[in-house]
């Protein structure tokens, strides 16, 4: 099939980028967004090479998020300077296309290290941070949006067909669940799988969230000789009967570092 020369640019507007870490859902306090993503340079050159070999090595990924600062008991930047430093990895993400089902996200379990605040007499005070990748970062899609309520005690979201672009994978993978409102009810609770197909037929459970009687956050790495086949689904069931459940699960298939 011929190149069409003239094409039209792809090209997404930066108001759709939203963000996150742990239970909070920050976008609009963003407005500026980078992901830097790096590999350390290993010489492999040998006697006769007139060319480095230059081989990666080590990779590392770094978090950068601008925006606009509020210091009061329970805003941002009171929940940011609580994660400054802290020994646990928190679950960060981000989505630059919007919270729709299919679309894209990154997620990076990270450590908060640069985290710093500024004023200006003629502007708003806004703050910047730094979250530095904690031993992975995955590039996968939204499975559930919070754009849309779960309803009823069950249900079953939208499938992700994988079968045009590689089929199956062997190299595992990584889901993270944020909660961020479980209201009404009696003693309500969620519980969100990840299931997946080889034919959209017949579908068994890959990963299983902790079911979630209040708003938080998981994240679930598949050891990386797992294999997920073509097609994906998420589903949810409720107890307690909330009238109100938002969340945002998201999966990301493996990568093959040995390609």
């Amino acid at each position: 099939m011929a190149i069409d020369l003239n094409q039209v640019t792809v090209a997404y507007p930066g108001f759709k980028a939203q963000w996150g870490i742990e239970q909070y859902l920050f976008g609009a306090q963003g407005n500026d967004i980078s992901h830097s993503r790096k590999a350390d340079e290993i010489d492999g050159s040998g006697f006769g090479t007139r060319v480095k070999n230059n081989l990666p090595g080590m990779q590392e990924a770094k978090l950068t998020i601008k925006g606009l600062a509020a210091m009061e008991r329970g805003a941002i930047t009171a929940i940011l300077n609580q994660w400054h430093g802290r020994k646990t990895p928190v679950n960060a993400w981000f989505a630059l296309q919007g919270l729709t089902v299919g679309s894209p996200i990154t997620m990076q379990p990270s450590t908060l290290l640069d985290n710093s605040i500024s004023a200006k007499l003629k502007d708003a005070v806004d703050f910047s941070v730094e979250l530095s990748a904690r031993g992975a970062y995955d590039d996968g899609i939204i499975m559930l949006s919070p754009g849309t309520l779960l309803s009823g005690a069950s249900g079953t979201g939208a499938v992700d067909n994988n079968t045009t672009s590689g089929g199956a994978t062997t190299t595992g993978g990584a889901a993270q669940l944020h909660v961020w409102a479980l209201d009404g009810g009696t003693t309500p609770s969620v519980t969100v799988k990840i299931q997946h197909s080889p034919d959209g037929s017949v579908w068994t459970d890959l990963v299983t969230f902790t079911s979630k009687s209040a708003p938080g956050a998981q994240r679930i790495t598949l050891p990386s000789t797992t294999t997920v086949n073509a097609q994906l689904q998420a589903t949810w069931t409720t107890t307690g009967t909330p009238t109100g459940v938002q969340v945002l699960a998201a999966f990301a298939r493996g990568v093959n570092l040995d390609a």
